[in-house]
């Protein structure tokens, strides 16, 4: 088990909601600490033969049947599966993760931008674009209240409910 964002979660269930994919014949989820030291989920995972994973797809497919604490922040499409000698998955031999960005938009207003730039501060991030999910950045409930202090001392008033509701 790992806790992400206040749950305990079950790194199996994840596996076997990945694995239950055509594509797919073999997956391994991990917990990976961040920049901001949050945990985000990464899964590991090797095509079926003769088989292409498409991550995003992929993505989509697990968020059908995940609730989104469970839905991986990064998939990684290995060659092979990396063992030890006795067998075994060999956790230190997995790739890190490179967590796909997505095209930056900046602030179309002075709320947006001061919401924008706390969340770059608590995250410790160069900046993020306003189409960013809190929570898939690493972001957690504690990095939350954080996020709502900093806003409020800044003008910005909102809870750590609507940043779990909105992100």
């Amino acid at each position: 088990q790992v806790k992400v964002r206040g749950f305990r979660i079950e790194l199996g269930e994840i596996d076997a909601a990945l694995a239950a994919h055509e594509t797919v014949d073999f997956a391994a989820t991990l917990g990976r600490s961040t920049a901001s030291g949050a945990t985000v989920l990464v899964s590991y995972v090797l095509p079926a033969a003769g088989r292409t994973v498409d991550v995003a797809g992929l993505t989509e497919f697990v968020a059908r049947s995940l609730p989104p604490h469970m839905v991986p922040s990064a998939i990684v499409v290995l060659d092979e599966v990396p063992l030890t000698p006795v067998g075994k998955l060999d956790r230190d031999a997995l790739p890190e993760p490179v967590f796909e960005e997505r095209e930056y938009r900046g602030a179309g207003s002075e709320v947006e931008e001061i919401i924008a730039e706390v969340f770059a501060e608590v995250l410790h991030l160069e900046k993020v674009s306003v189409d960013e999910s809190f929570f898939a950045l690493g972001g957690d409930s504690i990095v939350s209240i954080q996020l709502v202090s900093r806003a409020k001392a800044r003008g910005v008033v909102f809870t750590p409910r609507d940043v779990f509701e909105r992100r």
